[in-house]
């Protein structure tokens, strides 16, 4: 059985590992005597407090995939609507969602009352209220932060500190509106400390966003002061940062920046103009909006699933009835009420439950399945370099986790191998029949050999979502092409069923309308194609991805050059979507990648 709590055993080395105290790390979140319960297993914490305590040890809350309880998914789910209608500025619907989830948040804790504080603040905000706003953020911020002031923060007399999401961006709508009301020297002292704060505490997904756009609003500052050549530098160092994280957030505005202020030669300019000629096109094709301050971050981007959902669909495709999974457990109409989001199971009956359709045991599950903490970041920098196409350095990386590794339970096992197939794979050491065996063999360690009218039902993981993403490259090469489509069809029709928005799954469900797009494309069926991989792109790009973008937009421009002697699409059409793949590639360095699409370009279009 896999050791339970993995949520406690991440919190407990990430606060090691920052060289944080009990007390440190629970400041203002919650009591020592509760956080030394959680790391030691004997408590667990909703997700909110989860969150908050990796954000402080410098960690971004996407490393989970989460299971909700009927409230938590309540709450959630409203929290998730007030936040929408705030961005929005609806004066008729936001007042009301904030009203509602004030007289929920007032049972539920501190940081939901913290958070509501922020939603009115920047609703006030955005409906041009500005009277009381610094008050209300103060309000905010001592909810957790008691007698440490904003201003003690940055001035420096307390250093060293973390801070959850949520207190992070209370300082930054404190500059911003300082900023607004004329006080620039105040405001650029800020953001240099923000900046820096993010340099040296945050997680990469939450640096990548939130480091951009404060350096555009302190490179404003300085082309104001005339510091030209230290506004520069700062807009290289962004742009820097974004193509290492691989993300879009406020890059065009910066590649603009640097187009107009930078002294570069004629050619280096004339290519950067072209290149975000290219970017421009596909925001405006888009529709992609280029927000003006990204503040609204989803909690846990990864996975948000629902519990009662999962036991449903996972007991059915088993074939266990509610009384076969209920027994020695629970009564049977306990099951049902679960199943229908009635009732909120205790701990104990949870695990159990979990464990008997084959999970963990646990309400959080790491995106990557490494149990021990101290490797999961290895196996994290192995997925990574496979991502960028460094299939070796990963096999490297995965043969060393493998002999660290005591044994391991089938989900630790279920990733190793189905991520060192496809390294072996990729350097062509095995053959497509071969990969596909051996993504299967890890598939089906927790999955049942059903029929896929049958496996249509089931609630598929984080990681057998990212293995059948594997697997369908070797059908495409083995004459299982059609296997893999429908494989990749169940997937995207029970993304798109989901409560939630597809925020929330974007990292899944972009890999899959990609694949998807690309083997319909090799299967002929070149309009079905198109139209699955655009919407990939749409969600990606507007979540401020690009990995998945680059090859999605060449595989629509390829799709419409199939189609070219029908009369449906012509050159003028498809050239823009290779040249915008040539570009995102250049952008972020994917240099195998440009000189393809650079080589299509002069093959196809030179006329």
């Amino acid at each position: 059985m896999r050791e339970q709590n993995q949520i406690g055993k991440m919190i407990n080395y990430e606060r090691n590992r920052a060289g944080l105290s009990l007390s440190e790390l629970s400041r203002g979140l919650c009591s020592r005597a509760f956080l030394m319960r959680v790391e030691t297993g004997e408590r667990t914490c909703d997700k909110m407090i989860a969150d908050a305590l990796l954000q402080r040890a410098g960690v971004s809350a996407d490393k989970f995939a989460y299971l909700l309880s009927p409230k938590e998914q309540q709450l959630l789910k409203l929290r998730e609507q007030m936040m929408s209608a705030v961005e929005e500025g609806n004066k008729t619907t936001a007042p009301e969602l904030i009203a509602r989830y004030k007289r929920k948040a007032e049972r539920k804790g501190k940081l939901h009352r913290q958070l509501l504080l922020l939603a009115q603040v920047m609703f006030d905000w955005k409906c041009g209220s500005v009277e009381g706003l610094q008050e209300k953020l103060a309000e905010a911020w001592s909810i957790t932060e008691g007698k440490n002031s904003m201003e003690d923060v940055v001035s420096g007399r307390v250093k060293d500190m973390g801070m959850a999401l949520t207190e992070f961006v209370l300082l930054m709508m404190r500059y911003r509106f300082l900023e607004e009301q004329g006080e620039p020297a105040q405001a650029s002292e800020g953001y240099a400390w923000l900046l820096l704060h993010l340099e040296h505490f945050a997680g990469e997904e939450d640096r990548s966003r939130l480091y951009p756009q404060l350096a555009y609003r302190l490179l404003q500052i300085l082309m104001r002061e005339g510091k030209t050549e230290e506004a520069v530098q700062l807009a290289k160092k962004a742009v820097k940062q974004l193509q290492e994280a691989g993300k879009l957030f406020y890059l065009r505005k910066l590649l603009r920046f640097l187009l107009e202020y930078d002294t570069d030669t004629p050619e280096r300019k004339a290519k950067l103009a072209e290149i975000l000629d290219a970017l421009s096109w596909v925001y405006e094709k888009y529709a992609i909006e280029e927000k003006e301050w990204i503040w609204n971050i989803p909690y846990g981007v990864a996975n948000v699933e629902q519990f009662g959902d999962i036991i449903r669909a996972r007991r059915r495709v088993l074939g266990l009835s509610q009384e076969e999974l209920s027994e020695g457990i629970c009564d049977p109409v306990t099951i049902s009420r679960i199943e229908k989001g009635k009732v909120a199971p205790k701990k104990q009956v949870y695990q159990k439950l979990l464990e008997r359709i084959g999970m963990t045991g646990d309400r959080f599950e790491l995106t990557i399945q490494v149990e021990r903490p101290e490797l999961f970041a290895e196996a994290d920098r192995a997925c990574g370099l496979m991502t960028l196409g460094y299939s070796k350095e990963a096999e490297e990386i995965l043969e060393e986790l493998e002999a660290k590794m005591e044994g391991g339970d089938k989900f630790s096992l279920q990733y190793f191998k189905s991520l060192k197939a496809t390294a072996l794979y990729c350097q062509k050491k095995i053959t497509p029949k071969e990969h596909s065996r051996l993504q299967e063999e890890a598939l089906y360690l927790t999955m049942p050999k059903v029929s896929l009218e049958k496996l249509a039902d089931w609630s598929f993981s984080f990681q057998e979502v990212r293995t059948i993403n594997l697997l369908v490259h070797s059908y495409d090469r083995d004459g299982r092409r059609e296997e893999g489509i429908a494989l990749l069809e169940i997937l995207k029709k029970q993304y798109e069923e989901k409560p939630f928005s597809l925020e929330y799954y974007v990292a899944c469900y972009e890999s899959i309308m990609s694949n998807l797009g690309n083997l319909l494309g090799n299967a002929g069926r070149y309009a079905e194609a198109i139209a699955v991989s655009e919407k990939g792109i749409r969600l990606g790009m507007g979540a401020g991805r690009s990995a998945m973008a680059i090859s999605a937009l060449y595989g629509v421009g390829w799709d419409m050059e199939q189609l070219w002697k029908t009369g449906v699409y012509t050159k003028e059409e498809s050239l823009p979507y290779v040249k915008a793949s040539y570009a995102l590639s250049k952008i972020f360095e994917a240099e195998e990648q440009w000189e393809f699409y650079k080589q299509h370009i002069e093959h196809l279009y030179s006329d």
